[in-house]
């Protein structure tokens, strides 16, 4: 009798441990604010009912924009107005304590990653049209750069391509390779990588990959396998599908429109991730304001399964929790966050609520 009461206590409390771990998540919110006030703010998401708290803000120098928080969840690295990238130390109870700061070596960094190791951040610099390549410290802080690159050209669309904006930089899942995204001349920059010394080279294979000329490449999202890339165009409101060999050459496969195409209202695309079950991806919209979703077939290639737009308004960034359940919807210009329930075998839609106030939302960063 005492053993099977034992027993019972302790698939109770098993039971009970996992329900109490998974009953909420946490998470950052990188704003566009550049006063005195700027901060990063971290918020907890509920799950059984997808409610917002914010919890606390952290003060940051000006605009604190893009975050990405390292693979140990230990520290959180920020690009910031003042042209810097940032580290903070994440506590045990997940405030954020400042470390130190490098500068991005351009103007205007708008995006930064960390690599799969943990051991390096990459910087894209909007304005400037460069790409800074760091080591990071065994306690977090960010090292002087070990690599810069500026980038020269133009593209067919004389008012945002008139010269070189890295937009986005990011790893592959093996870490080897590091793609940075020039949406000024429409290109893809191909790197090897060495995340223990931080030495960079371009790729012997492919220095670059040449998307449509005038598409204006912003963001992109990598599958787990790597095999795949889904290259967001900003200026085209494409998506396009690109498969990637294990020499870390980008290759082209299909593109796809975002919105419909009877929508000719001023419109650019904004943000790509994929749902953690591989079998989805997502993008946002501004000027159409609103969310695409597509299914992943088994050959990397794509189809449109779902399209939302109730309570979005310039959806700079969103991102998916990482239980599949919940995507956050970041209104710029409405200065409030907004859930979505994701379906998961079906990767439909279904609008939940508006949420809590955060000024300027453009980076949803889950820990």
């Amino acid at each position: 009798m005492r053993k099977l009461i034992s027993l019972t206590l302790i698939l109770i409390l098993g039971f009970s441990g996992f329900s109490f771990k998974d009953k909420t998540v946490l998470f950052y919110i990188g704003s566009q604010d550049k006063t005195e006030n700027a901060a990063v703010s971290l918020c907890e998401l509920d799950l059984a009912t997808g409610q917002i708290t914010l919890k606390e803000a952290f003060k940051t120098a000006p605009g604190p924009g893009y975050l990405s928080i390292s693979p140990n969840k230990k520290n959180l690295y920020a690009v910031t107005s003042d042209n810097k990238i940032s580290a903070y130390a994440i506590g045990t109870d997940h405030k954020l304590t400042y470390l130190n700061s490098q500068s991005s070596e351009g103007l205007n960094p708008c995006h930064v990653s960390v690599d799969p190791s943990g051991k390096m951040a990459f910087a894209a610099n909007y304005t400037g049209g460069s790409f800074t390549a760091y080591t990071l410290a065994a306690d977090g802080k960010v090292n002087p750069p070990t690599y810069t690159q500026q980038f020269t050209g133009t593209g067919p669309n004389v008012k945002r391509q008139e010269k070189a904006h890295a937009h986005f930089s990011s790893a592959t899942p093996n870490g080897k390779y590091v793609y940075t995204v020039d949406l000024g001349t429409d290109r893809v920059m191909n790197y090897v990588v060495n995340p223990q010394t931080g030495a960079l080279k371009q790729n012997p294979a492919q220095t670059a990959f040449n998307a449509k000329p005038g598409s204006g490449p912003r963001h992109f999202a990598i599958s787990k396998s790597g095999k795949y890339m889904y290259l967001l165009n900003e200026l085209d409101i494409t998506l396009t599908a690109c498969s990637i060999n294990d020499a870390g050459v980008i290759t082209q496969m299909a593109t796809y429109q975002t919105v419909p195409a009877d929508f000719k209202e001023p419109n650019t695309s904004a943000a790509v991730h994929i749902h953690p079950n591989g079998k989805f991806v997502y993008t946002s919209n501004r000027g159409h304001n609103s969310i695409s979703a597509f299914q992943i077939k088994s050959d990397g290639t794509l189809e449109k399964v779902d399209e939302q737009t109730q309570a979005i308004k310039t959806p700079r960034d969103f991102n998916i929790d990482p239980t599949g359940k919940y995507m956050i919807v970041a209104n710029q210009d409405k200065d409030n966050l907004v859930v979505y329930e994701i379906n998961p075998k079906t990767g439909k839609l279904t609008f939940k609520h508006e949420s809590i106030s955060i000024k300027l939302p453009i980076c949803v960063a889950f820990l």
